[in-house]
């Protein structure tokens, strides 16, 4: 459960356009976060909710086996998050106990302690610039995570943050505190997409390689997502 926390953690990040944010290419690693994090307190504060539809897969490397889920996701702010399963195929007993875990994992995360716990913060991590990119036709900041303590929400690896918006938009690591003796290793991609003015999740990969049973890979896939705003925020932005 602990990988599964920290991937539904640190990564459960909401962007929105407000006015546009200049991007300097003087800024430290430092100013680039504490931007991130008052755009996030906006965030926080314009979106009710939202709904959409995921597709997870899975597949073992090793046994063969696999596992589809199509699930409905209503997620309220600030932290409840309903699934409904729509249908299912594949292995019953990987779907339940994978996917379901996963679900619960999400759920978890969303605590105001575990959300604490989890942000990129200085408290939680050290932060470098490693430079900026341009992903998929947006110029980003890359920065590099250093956890400052071993915690199941924590993970090393690198964010890319939007340089105009100040979003996460995609997101790549390993927690730093593996969730058993039996797991070798757990690397993710998370991948953000611009929806109306908002950055939502799009797409998440995760491989964990287990002694004795190999390697599984997860995919989870987003469909359209449905927006709730906080009416009267939502009309003070626009003015």
């Amino acid at each position: 459960m602990g990988a599964c926390r920290l991937i539904f953690g640190g990564l459960v990040l909401v962007g929105v356009t407000f006015s546009p944010q200049p991007a300097w290419n003087n800024l430290t690693a430092e100013a680039i976060i504490s931007r991130l994090q008052e755009q996030n307190r906006q965030r926080e504060t314009l979106l009710d909710g939202y709904a959409t539809r995921r597709i997870y897969r899975l597949t073992n490397e090793l046994t063969t086996k696999w596992a589809v889920m199509e699930v409905e996701m209503q997620f309220y702010s600030p932290n409840q998050v309903e699934f409904r399963v729509l249908n299912q195929s594949g292995s019953g007993f990987l779907a339940k106990r994978v996917f379901g875990w996963m679900m619960k994992g999400e759920k978890e995360a969303l605590t105001a302690e575990n959300k604490r716990r989890s942000a990129l913060t200085p408290a939680n991590y050290e932060f470098v610039l490693l430079g900026q990119e341009t992903l998929a036709g947006q110029r980003a900041y890359l920065i590099g995570l250093k956890p400052k303590r071993e915690d199941t929400y924590l993970f090393a690896g690198r964010v890319w943050i939007d340089a105009t918006e100040f979003a996460v938009i995609r997101a790549e690591g390993q927690p730093i505190k593996r969730p058993s003796l039996w797991t070798r290793e757990i690397k993710f991609v998370r991948a953000y997409r611009k929806v109306g003015h908002f950055w939502l999740p799009d797409r998440l990969e995760t491989k964990v390689e287990v002694l004795l049973f190999g390697t599984t890979t997860v995919v989870i896939e987003t469909g359209d997502y449905r927006i709730q705003l906080n009416q009267a925020l939502a009309s003070r932005a626009a003015e």
